[in-house]
């Protein structure tokens, strides 16, 4: 005998069915790509940045995608790009539900393809925007990513390989190279190097003989973001890799710097949107 469910009840396994879902899949021919598909949410992130090439599209609902260049709404038919090491933030409206896909590229992997596409290879080109409404271009990505997430095969490898140098040939800018002041990038390295410690503006400045101010206000306006942000971006990035190796919580926290494991989950959680549990179990080998 079947029985109907009142509802409320109805309502109430509805919402349930609508929870978030995040997943992550890396593949062990492709090391150089990574596919982030997230479902149903409503989580915000703070800005933050990642050290790989990041596009990404909707594949339902609008979200506010926040760059260096603006503030733009995202939908679905159009490419978020982010390049490496880039402030960002991408956050929903008014709590709305947004699914989307995010794929990431290892940058000396895209620097491969842009030395053979440009002979250049001490660092990536800057991107001339970051949407792409390229009706062709979206709608092969789309194809290639979806087919990736559904069955790995060695030729849909081969096909966003292809994609990327097409990309590439669109909209790397040529003859304009970005240059940071050699201070600031040792400043920059020194940090990526001390996930133990979290150096304070006045030690940074005394060690590398620069005005604190002077220093805050240039490194701002050559990464987007303060050291100390810089230096928390990092150490998430790198707990992120510790994660995906099945290093538990508590280890991770410990090695990225963090003063315990409930300050490692507070962070990790405002950058990325996901407890480092929900990371952990969520990515797929």
């Amino acid at each position: 005998m079947l029985f109907s469910l009142p509802s409320f009840c109805l309502l109430y396994y509805n919402t349930l069915m609508k929870t978030t879902k995040t997943t992550t899949t890396c593949y062990q021919e492709a090391p150089f790509v990574q596919i982030r598909q997230t479902l149903k949410s409503e989580r915000s992130y703070e800005s933050h940045a990642h050290a790989t090439l990041s596009i990404g599209f909707m594949v339902e609902g609008t979200t506010s995608f926040q760059t260096p260049d603006g503030a733009f709404l995202l939908k679905a038919g159009a490419l978020a790009i982010i390049p490496p090491h880039t402030q960002h933030a991408c956050n929903p409206i008014k709590g709305n539900m947004r699914s989307y896909i995010m794929v990431y590229f290892d940058e000396d992997f895209c620097m491969q393809i842009q030395a053979k596409l440009f002979q250049e290879t001490t660092s990536l080109l800057p991107l001339t925007t970051p949407l792409v409404f390229h009706k062709e271009l979206f709608e092969s990505f789309e194809k290639i990513i979806t087919a990736l997430l559904k069955q790995h095969h060695i030729e849909h490898i081969h096909a966003l390989e292809k994609w990327l140098e097409t990309f590439f040939w669109l909209y790397i800018k040529r003859g304009i190279h970005k240059k940071t002041d050699k201070t600031l990038s040792d400043v920059a390295r020194f940090l990526e190097n001390r996930l133990d410690d979290m150096p304070s503006l006045e030690t940074l400045a005394q060690r590398f003989d620069y005005n604190p101010f002077i220093l805050l206000r240039h490194f701002k306006k050559a990464y987007g973001c303060t050291p100390k942000h810089y230096a928390l971006n990092i150490r998430i990035e790198h707990a992120k890799k510790l994660l995906q190796e099945g290093i538990s919580l508590a280890l991770c926290a410990q090695y990225c710097g963090f003063v315990d494991q409930s300050h490692f989950h507070r962070f990790f959680k405002r950058y990325t949107a996901l407890t480092p549990k929900e990371y952990q179990v969520n990515f797929i080998q």
